[in-house]
């Protein structure tokens, strides 16, 4: 990627000491930046020229982080900044650890070292909570596999099973109001009725 270097939140004396400096974007910061551009790329044709600034700037505060950790500079970032990378580190480990029954709000909040109030605030500035965004991202899991044709032998207990979802009532229960369908009746459907029920529920 490539940029104007005034754009960048750092001074411009802070990124000089890491010119021709590999980072490491297997792990941390560096990873969760590496994880952004794969998916920013494999989801291109998915954005409108609208979309452009925003994408733009949450790529830079994500540099500016990965650039401020390897410096140990991260309080010459700009509070925004440190808030965007923050949200971003927040929705990876959430993505990674979806599985996971024991992924609470509170454990997000501990596995970022902020207070379970910090995280409700971050949250809240998209409209939503970290039990909701949990849920809907679980939910999300099971309907794509529920709709895989590879996995239709599997039953939906088990599916829902892989993606913390222990109790198959209440699991039922909170697919049919995110879909208007139960998984079951779900899974039986014509692929472009999916679709069709994804936008409108999306809508």
């Amino acid at each position: 990627m490539q940029f104007p270097r005034g754009l960048l939140p750092l001074p411009e004396k802070a990124a000089q000491g890491l010119f021709a400096v590999p980072v490491n974007g297997r792990h941390g910061m560096g990873g969760v930046f590496t994880r952004w551009l794969t998916d920013l790329n494999a989801r291109a044709a998915e954005f409108t020229p609208a979309d452009i600034p925003t994408l733009a700037s949450v790529t830079l505060d994500l540099l500016a982080s990965v650039i401020a950790r390897c410096l140990e500079a991260e309080e010459a970032l700009t509070p925004e900044t440190r808030k965007t990378a923050l949200r971003v580190q927040i929705n990876a480990f959430v993505e990674e650890h979806l599985a996971d029954p024991a992924m609470t709000p509170q454990a997000i909040a501990d596995a970022h070292h902020i207070s379970l109030r910090h995280l409700q605030q971050l949250l809240a500035a998209d409209g939503t909570s970290p039990a909701a965004w949990i849920r809907h991202r679980r939910l999300e899991r099971c309907r794509l596999d529920l709709v895989n044709p590879r996995l239709q032998a599997r039953p939906v207990q088990a599916i829902a099973a892989r993606w913390g979802f222990t109790d198959p009532a209440n699991f039922s229960r909170l697919f049919r109001a995110a879909y208007g369908l139960p998984p079951r009746d779900y899974r039986h459907l014509p692929t472009e009725a999916c679709v069709n029920l994804q936008h409108s529920c999306a809508d």
